[in-house]
């Protein structure tokens, strides 16, 4: 009632009537599943806004986080941990990787939007921009897991299949890898979870457009405007209408069952292959 005073929408006159058809039986609340597959509506419709992009967009970032940072942080990993000689350049470039860990989130927004869309042309809002920028950001922490994961395998291992007549990839690829693989699989969700709810990089890169129409399917999608979750969140708050406050709380329930969801596939890959040596 205190919201609909200062609505422009809705009077308190209205809802007492809908309060008045629900208790006679001609009006009744059920579960609204187009919250997930309708799009944004505009600042005079906020019962007609939906995830439906957001949630897409969200999840054509993530595919291209995984497809490019899985591959070129575990390369890297391994070739730090097993190939690399002891120098000072090898020591710079791990200082430099735990430093990229720890570097602000809006930092590497800035970086895209130098790179990726002044420097590349690269369109704003674009999932392709956003899952480079995301893919930035999540490289430290995939490295920093994987090494992790490899020095945790016993040393014994690796000379045991050197003696028998292994290369040293092969020792790798074969023994090491695979027994590492648990943890490399753990940091590479929980590097996921942590870009699947960053919202300042996105920002800086235009994905605070209202975008109403659903990208295209991969790959022309990825290059479709689109939106992203936390973003969606941040966009609705900012609107006056406070039906649409309603609407942003929906949405961080939805985003975080979708962070429970990734942490919790972290916690059980964990203990369901983690080796006790």
């Amino acid at each position: 009632m205190a919201s609909a005073e200062l609505d422009s929408n809705v009077t308190p006159g209205q809802l007492r009537l809908a309060d008045a058809l629900k208790r006679a039986g001609i009006l009744r609340q059920q579960f609204n599943w187009n919250f997930f597959t309708a799009p944004d509506a505009s600042d005079t419709r906020p019962e007609a806004a939906g995830l439906g992009v957001a949630i897409l967009g969200s999840a054509y970032m993530m595919v291209i986080v995984l497809v490019l940072s899985l591959p070129i942080g575990v390369a890297a990993s391994i070739y730090l941990e097993e190939f690399a000689p002891q120098n000072r350049w090898t020591d710079l470039i791990e200082v430099n990787i735990a430093n990229l860990a720890a570097v602000p989130s809006i930092v590497f927004g800035i970086l895209g939007l130098a790179i990726f869309i002044n420097f590349v042309g690269l369109p704003q809002s674009a999932p392709v921009v956003g899952g480079l920028v995301l893919t930035l950001m999540t490289l430290p922490t995939i490295i920093i897991a994987t090494r992790a994961a490899l020095k945790a395998v016993p040393p014994s291992i690796n000379d045991a299949a050197l003696g028998i007549g292994a290369s040293k990839m092969q020792a790798i690829f074969h023994h090491i890898l695979p027994l590492a693989a648990p943890g490399i699989l753990t940091g590479t969700i929980i590097g996921l979870a942590q870009a699947l709810g960053e919202t300042a990089p996105l920002l800086l890169i235009g994905m605070v457009a209202f975008v109403r129409e659903y990208p295209g399917a991969p790959p022309e999608g990825f290059f479709d405007p689109a939106s992203a979750l936390p973003v969606q969140v941040y966009n609705w708050t900012q609107r006056g209408d406070p039906a649409f406050v309603e609407r942003a709380s929906g949405a961080i329930i939805v985003l975080l069952i979708f962070l429970v969801i990734m942490n919790a596939i972290a916690i059980l890959l964990r203990r369901r292959f983690e080796r006790r040596w």
